[in-house]
């Protein structure tokens, strides 16, 4: 790892990474970022439920990792700070928990724009390792 820019065999774990670059802003609370990172995504379910975290993107920058427990149906449960929300069908949400601290120390504040194509719009790339099977 250079600095803080992680090249893809540094992503040890089975992820999944969601780009939140619209809905983010500085200074959200906690549960802020956890609603609008685990919110209403068109995503592979299959694929995605392989992943065992998931990584918060700004501008390339992970801000947060959480462990994801389980996806299910977009509008499930309800997000407080999101209350006017749209849940489009066919959409998927997680939930889980901010990832322990060992996972948070390796990944938080570190890189990934490089490996983003650039112009690259949607939302969600998956880092998938055989070696990290989810139980």
């Amino acid at each position: 790892m250079e600095d803080n820019i992680l090249a893809r065999e540094d992503i040890t774990e089975n992820v999944i990474a969601i780009k939140i670059n619209q809905a983010y802003r500085e200074n959200m609370t906690e549960l802020e970022l956890y609603e609008v990172t685990r919110g209403c995504w068109k995503v592979d379910v299959k694929r995605a439920e392989k992943a065992d975290y998931a990584f918060c993107i700004y501008k390339g920058i992970i801000k947060e990792v959480y462990k994801i427990k389980e996806w299910i149906p977009a509008g499930s449960i309800p997000r407080p700070t999101l209350p006017d929300a749209e849940t489009p069908a066919d959409r998927f949400e997680f939930v889980g928990e901010i990832a322990e601290e060992n996972i948070r120390d390796k990944y938080i504040e570190k890189s990934i724009a490089n490996l983003y194509r650039r112009g690259e719009a949607n939302p969600i790339k998956y880092y998938m390792n055989e070696t990290y099977k989810r139980n």
